[in-house]
């Protein structure tokens, strides 16, 4: 099984980009990061036969079933925006677990998939946009039950510079905020990274090595910093 790396951060942090960037990176000519929502991996998949595919199917269900199951208060939660995301929400984290769980099944030890998004992100994204907070106890039985990454790269910027990011991306706002108004934006970006920083302050000494990355510095030295920590992790 390859080396599992999650990308976790608020809307606009870059994970993405981070994402792409280290998929890019080849070693001795072979790709070695394969980002588990880019399409073009996914033709490692016909390499599974039919029962194996089954499996995997029926792994996601339970995954999911499980996190809402002990994770159930937050469908009671008063979000912010007007829309229901449920049903598009659980379609989403089943398309992206059942990626991940595929590659997990088809990459080598000697590789590295990236998780992005991953299930932190799926955990802690219900708290973006209602009053709410995540608790030190649930974040402690998240990790218990699902955090299953080796490592951890936590991305972070200022506010201002997601919310500009955010604006010019081509696939634009996130779902959840097309039908806010600047002011609420604004509160769920700042949101997103209370939440997201409590997690990380909260999840450092867990078996996961967390990196944390400021996504303002040049893609040359993400990566640089990115890659000495992990192979310094390895030996």
């Amino acid at each position: 099984m390859p080396k599992l790396i999650e990308i976790i951060g608020p809307p606009g942090s870059g994970k993405t980009f981070i994402s792409s960037e280290l998929q890019k990176t080849k070693k001795r000519g072979e790709q070695v990061y394969f980002h588990s929502s880019d399409w073009r991996n996914f033709y490692k998949f016909k390499n599974l036969n039919l029962i194996t595919k089954i499996l995997i199917k029926l792994r996601v269900v339970k995954i999911i079933l499980n996190f809402y199951l002990i994770f159930y208060k937050r469908l009671f939660f008063k979000k912010i925006y007007k829309r229901e995301f449920f049903y598009r929400t659980i379609l989403l984290i089943y398309r992206h677990l059942h990626s991940i769980e595929m590659l997990k099944n088809t990459l080598s030890d000697k590789e590295f998939l990236i998780m992005e998004p991953g299930i932190i992100m799926y955990f802690l994204q219900d708290y973006f946009y209602a009053n709410e907070k995540v608790s030190k106890k649930e974040i402690k039985r998240f990790n218990k039950y699902f955090l299953k990454s080796d490592f951890i790269i936590y991305t972070n910027c200022s506010s201002k510079l997601q919310l500009k990011r955010l604006k010019l991306r081509v696939r634009g706002l996130p779902q959840r905020m097309r039908s806010l108004n600047i002011k609420e934006i604004n509160w769920s970006i700042k949101k997103a990274n209370f939440e997201t920083k409590k997690y990380y302050l909260n999840s450092v000494n867990s078996n996961s090595k967390f990196i944390k990355i400021n996504t303002t510095k040049s893609v040359k030295k993400i990566k640089k910093k990115i890659f000495q920590y992990i192979s310094k992790k390895q030996i």
